[in-house]
């Protein structure tokens, strides 16, 4: 009798015990497209544990048009743009390296990838879209952690001017500084910048230089702006130049570029 009940224990333990792991490791009902948690007004943040969601094939699908370097842990929202402003997804505030996915329909039936990255994905497209949003765990070693996601209407679209001094001068190391004034609006100073190309003939040869101003602040004021363009094949000397300078100023989403071209009369000077 001792020998049965004994048996009798065992068995059930074996059964109890995958039960209770399988409760324990139940992924989140997101984990799936299927599953994606709607989302009905913006801004919201999401702060959900990760750790026992999963991948499949449609990460990896997904994933192939991406190139992150892991699609751990992931789940899924769902989002519609009403007005066609646009959706931002940062994930930076997690407690692991958060990727995002946007996709624009349902990604199970034909809908496209329009946005990835680390950390923080934007888009914009027609009013009505609706969007699948897919968080992971880019790090192969880690499956998830507390993602904190923040959903938010796109920010508005950059802007960027510029000027160009028609006078340049001509240093005593031979390079060529440039002036003029910019604004822009929207934009990260830091992933904007004005840059450029001078040209000025001496005899049959064609100097050419380049120059490069990052960052810059993206305010909406009106700044002043200088740059030394330098050459590699001669030297600037007083006389006529031309140049094609651009201004790019870039956001979460899109960068906006105003190019500039004029003739420069170029003097010499000793700075």
């Amino acid at each position: 009798m001792g020998v049965r009940r004994l048996l009798v224990a065992v068995a059930t333990a074996a059964l109890l015990v995958p039960a209770t792991a399988a409760v324990a490791a139940a992924a989140p009902a997101n984990d799936t497209a299927g599953g994606a948690r709607a989302l009905a007004a913006l801004p919201k943040t999401v702060t959900q544990n990760t750790t026992t969601a999963t991948t499949d094939a449609l990460d990896a699908e997904l994933n192939a048009q991406c190139g992150a370097p892991a699609t751990n842990g992931s789940v899924w929202f769902r989002v519609v743009d009403k007005t066609g402003a646009g959706l931002l997804v940062d994930t930076t505030a997690s407690d692991y390296s958060a990727g995002i996915m946007i996709v624009a329909g349902d990604p199970s039936d034909g809908g496209q990838l329009v946005a990835c990255g680390p950390g923080l994905s934007a888009t914009r497209g027609e009013p009505g879209t609706t969007y699948w949003v897919m968080a992971f765990s880019d790090t192969p070693s880690v499956t998830g952690g507390t993602l904190k996601a923040t959903f938010s209407e796109a920010p508005p679209a950059p802007t960027a001017a510029l000027t160009v001094n028609r006078n340049a001068v001509a240093t005593r190391d031979g390079s060529l500084r440039l002036k003029g004034t910019y604004s822009c609006t929207n934009a990260d100073g830091y992933q904007s910048d004005i840059e450029g190309l001078v040209q000025q003939r001496a005899g049959r040869l064609k100097i050419n230089g380049f120059f490069f101003v990052n960052p810059i602040v993206c305010d909406g004021k009106t700044r002043k702006w200088n740059a030394l363009a330098t050459s590699d094949n001669g030297y600037f000397d007083a006389g006529k130049a031309t140049t094609a300078s651009i201004i790019f100023a870039c956001g979460a989403l899109e960068c906006a570029a105003e190019p500039v071209e004029r003739t420069l009369v170029v003097t010499r000077g000793w700075s």
